[in-house]
């Protein structure tokens, strides 16, 4: 990593410009939108002990997000928890908690855990007998993955793109695998000066004003990247990131 970059976390400013311009550029939300409108409701009727009053539901890495805006009207409660995973794991182990949900997100966060095979696991094994547990995460052949296995190792933020369907195999358990098209507008990103351009690529990066901070051939070769088959196509003109995503339910 070079030392003049520093993570986009560390200006948070500069985080939330670059995550609201990343919406407004990709069909991720829309994405989700539709998977939540068309498959969600009968995953939620599936669920649950017969006669309950109500779903408990965990979301892991999420916040407030799409899921418990469209989950309005379904009788769930949700509870949030502002900390690491690990760390929630570790403050349950402590207290000899052993509270259970009939359903748990994890929704764009396993390529920041410290072991995700450890992560799945424990997280599974809080489900309540005839639980779920929803993973939304990249596609394993999506423009993320592609740019960060070129590039990712010169970035201060490291993400590791986890292979979930392998865990999920050698634990051996049932799952469903939906995939869903999404992608972004990066157009931008190749108009010197852009500013705009600038937040995309800090948010594909996660580096704080890569543009500024970045060393030439790093530049360089992020352009080059980007431009790529494996990253991007073009399309009436415009430059369109592959950001397909991966929605898999997981039995208990």
């Amino acid at each position: 990593m070079e030392s003049s970059m520093k993570p986009l976390t560390s200006d948070i400013g500069l985080y939330f410009k670059s995550f609201k311009l990343f919406l407004e550029r990709s069909t991720e939300h829309q994405c989700m939108e539709k998977f939540i409108d068309e498959n969600l409701p009968d995953v939620v009727t599936s669920i649950g002990k017969k006669g309950a009053p109500c779903l408990n539901v965990l979301g892991v890495g999420s916040g407030s997000d799409l899921v418990a805006e469209k989950s309005q009207g379904l009788n769930i409660s949700f509870t949030w928890n502002q900390m690491r995973s690990e760390e929630y794991e570790k403050q349950n182990k402590e207290r000899k908690e052993s509270r259970k949900f009939d359903f748990i997100h994890m929704i764009q966060m396993l390529y920041y855990v410290e072991s995700v095979p450890d992560t799945i696991k424990y997280f599974h094994s809080l489900l309540e007998t005839n639980g779920k547990l929803l993973i939304i995460q990249s596609s394993d052949d999506g423009g993320w993955q592609a740019l960060w296995e070129k590039a990712g190792s010169r970035f201060p933020t490291k993400i590791d793109f986890p292979g979930v369907r392998k865990v999920l195999d050698e634990m051996r358990v049932k799952y469903q695998k939906y995939e869903l098209p999404s992608d972004m507008d990066i157009t931008e990103c190749f108009i010197e000066g852009n500013e705009n351009g600038e937040r995309l690529l800090d948010f594909l990066t996660e580096v704080a004003d890569f543009m500024k901070t970045a060393p030439p051939d790093l530049k360089a070769e992020m352009l080059r990247y980007l431009r790529h088959p494996e990253c991007s196509r073009e399309e009436n003109g415009k430059i369109m990131f592959n950001n397909d995503l991966h929605f898999i339910m997981v039995d208990k």
